[in-house]
């Protein structure tokens, strides 16, 4: 039978059987899945619970491995949530920390993951992860906004000298080196300091590690001098206070009394190192008072190593017993340790503490750091970890940053930054801080200090350099400025707001004095430092997530004014190196302007020149003097600036700036008598109509 087939049902017909075959085709991960299917590897992926760009969530992966073939790499692509589109997820763990960055809208976000055996076959999956809007009470802050307030816990303030000497020392006696021995610093001695730090204008107090330390002096067998371990770096019991810090009560009492005062309680925690003499050949026949027990090291039976290895993570620092974290039952038991405190701080109140600063990063392995940060967020989806990866900077995060790990590191590049600018290298210092602004974000911050208790002091090394203590001490404020005025968050350690500094000089450690009180009296450093930290406070989430940008000034000048934008509103910072003032000219783009300088108090109202062009004149005060200013904007912007032609005292600046003020007063004044005659004039009229038409 012969049968004519149209050419538009041949075309119809096609396509029917190209729409079956298409039906029939399965994506390409089920082809995948489907030839692995008998010896391969089948996973899926799972985010744990929604989040906000201050909080954290836990991505989770269920992995059938059939065939129990190694998986060689996990990666997840975290870009709609403002993180890397390479995330590696540790194979060991099969979780891993998320965070959103704070320019991410709330929505549903894809996440797709890759997983590689040890073939080199890939297999994919995808999951979501929602986004909700952060909703910030009155006063709360973020972590990208924290103001850390480092303290050697023990070098502070005494607060209990009944917790002196718990191990009966008798540190008094001890004369070889007094400055190795405890100082008497303790949980209490804090809690009776709160209203100073509070009026300092911190939100964020790192302590020294809390937990119980070696006891002896560790150079007893030599000459050099007594040490022990006061700073708490050295464990001995990670359950355990520190008996020389005070009680479990006492530890609460500061935590609750600081969340009153909106200040968050930090703490040190160290998961590299034991202290000394807790190695099980560590034993001694004539130990020292205090020295470990047969108890204490046992707790540590086969967590230390025999002896140091090579590289940063298997090597002993200093000599100090080294946790090999790389198994994984002793990484498992570190983590439960320290994790465990968040629970042991949690007061009857709901207060507990709320980050760690972590010692000696790089010498722990990344899977340790990854199950650490995933632990601490299972108890508490904010909590945020700081760490310690020396010499890590904004150029280089050294891996821990964006990767699961850790929240933020500390710059150790930030001090070097500030010498160069206080010693005049003003526009290239400046430059390298606006590529910093945009190398960190609120998921990837870096705190950046001037002093810390491993180095020397910022003013001593001035001072060792040449300078005098006058000329030192305003690059030391000038430095601060730049400090608590920069983009990430500012770590002051304790004690540098008042001038006190010193050398890192083994074993006195002169950078490791105690707070001395008499110097919060009249203390213009001091004064610097709380003006600064109210302006940080009031400005505080364009200063931790602005942009930095150059308004004007020049090495040669020995000035420059930086605007600190964000979110369509800006601030302006002035840095004066010269050891005298300098007299700009703000050129403003409103003719009504009004610039407030937040360091002075002063208020300055624009004045227009014969060519329309309005401007304010300034003065910034001399190095010796803070040579700062700190300037908002109300009713417009500052455009450019420059130096101002003819210099103008103090006395002459602020006539010139009131004189603007009361002819703008003077000019409301006519008007509104110029309002009154009219409306005289007008009553006049009336009366005189109404009498005519009487008459």
């Amino acid at each position: 039978m012969n049968v004519k087939i149209s050419r538009l049902s041949l075309n119809r017909f096609t396509i029917v059987i190209l729409m079956m075959c298409f039906l029939f085709i399965p994506n390409l991960e089920d082809v995948e899945a489907e030839e692995n299917s008998d010896a391969k590897i089948m996973f899926q992926a799972n985010v744990d619970r929604e989040l906000h760009y201050d909080q954290h969530a836990l991505l989770e992966l269920e992995i059938d491995n059939k065939a129990n073939l190694g998986i060689t790499e996990i990666v997840a692509d975290l870009s709609q949530l403002g993180g890397p589109d390479q995330f590696f997820i540790s194979p060991e763990l099969n979780c891993v920390t998320i965070s959103v960055r704070s320019d991410i809208e709330p929505g549903v976000k894809d996440i797709h993951v890759k997983l590689i055996d040890e073939n080199g076959d890939t297999y994919t999956t995808s999951t979501t992860a929602t986004v909700i809007p952060r909703e910030k009470e009155e006063n709360e802050r973020d972590w990208d906004e924290a103001v850390i307030y480092f303290m050697l816990t023990d070098r502070f303030y005494d607060g209990d000298s009944n917790n002196n000497d718990p191990y009966q020392i008798d540190y008094r006696a001890i004369t070889d080196n007094p400055r190795g021995t405890y100082q008497g610093g303790d949980f209490k001695g804090i809690t009776e300091n709160l209203d100073y730090l509070q009026r300092l204008g911190i939100n964020t107090i790192w302590i020294t590690p809390i937990v119980e330390n070696i006891g002896h002096n560790v150079e007893y067998k030599s000459d050099a001098g007594s040490y022990f371990a006061y700073h708490g770096y050295w464990a001995k019991d990670f359950e355990r206070l520190n008996p020389h810090l005070g009680t479990l009560e006492e530890f609460h009492a500061l935590i609750d009394q600081a969340a009153e005062r909106g200040i968050d309680i930090m703490v040190d925690v160290v998961l590299n190192h034991s202290g000394y003499g807790l190695k099980g050949t560590d034993e001694v026949t004539e130990p020292p008072v205090g020295y470990p027990t047969s108890d204490d090291r046992n707790r540590f039976i086969g967590m230390l190593r025999d002896r140091s290895g090579a590289g940063d993570v298997k090597m002993e620092l200093s000599g100090l017993p080294d946790f090999k974290t790389e198994e994984d039952w002793i990484r498992r038991q570190l983590v439960e340790w320290q994790a465990a405190w968040i629970e042991k701080s949690t007061t009857p109140n709901g207060n507990a503490i709320k980050s760690y600063r972590v010692d000696t990063v790089k010498h722990v392995d990344n899977v340790t750091w990854q199950h650490f940060k995933n632990e601490l967020v299972r108890i508490d989806s904010s909590f945020k970890l700081i760490g310690e990866a020396w010499g890590a900077n904004y150029q280089d995060d050294l891996g821990y940053l964006n990767s699961g790990m850790m929240d933020s590191l500390l710059d150790f590049g930030f001090k070097d930054h500030a010498r160069h600018f206080v010693n005049g290298s003003l526009e290239e210092a400046n430059k390298l801080l606006i590529e910093r602004n945009q190398s960190i974000s609120n998921i990837a911050t870096l705190g950046q200090f001037l002093g810390s208790h491993d180095e020397d002091g910022f003013l001593y090394r001035l001072i060792n350099n040449g300078d005098s203590e006058e000329v030192a001490q305003g690059k030391l404020k000038l430095a601060a400025t730049l400090q608590i005025t920069s983009k990430g968050q500012p770590v002051i350690y304790y004690g540098e707001e008042l001038g006190q500094s010193g050398a890192e000089n083994w074993p006195e450690y002169d950078n490791r004095y105690d707070f001395d009180w008499a110097l919060t009296e009249n203390n213009h450093i001091l004064e610097h430092y709380q003006r600064l930290l109210e302006f940080r406070s009031s400005f505080s989430e364009l200063l931790s997530r602005g942009d930095r940008s150059m308004i004007g000034g020049s090495n040669d000048a020995e000035w420059l004014l930086v605007e600190r934008s964000y979110q369509d509103n800006s601030v302006y910072l002035g840095f004066n190196l010269a050891k005298t003032k300098q007299e700009i000219k703000l050129i403003v783009s409103e003719k009504d302007a009004m610039i407030t300088d937040h360091y002075t108090g002063k208020t300055y109202q624009s004045i227009e020149d014969s060519n329309g062009e309005s401007y304010v004149l300034i003065s910034m005060p001399d190095l010796f003097d803070g040579g700062t200013i700190l300037l908002s904007v109300d009713k417009g912007e500052i455009l450019s600036s420059e130096q101002s032609i003819e210099p103008i005292d103090s006395e002459d600046e602020e006539s010139l700036n009131q004189s603007a003020i009361e002819n703008r007063s003077n000019v409301l004044i006519i008007v509104m008598c110029l309002v009154l005659i009219i409306g005289l004039a007008g009553t006049i009229l009336l009366v005189t109509k109404i009498k005519r038409r009487k008459r």
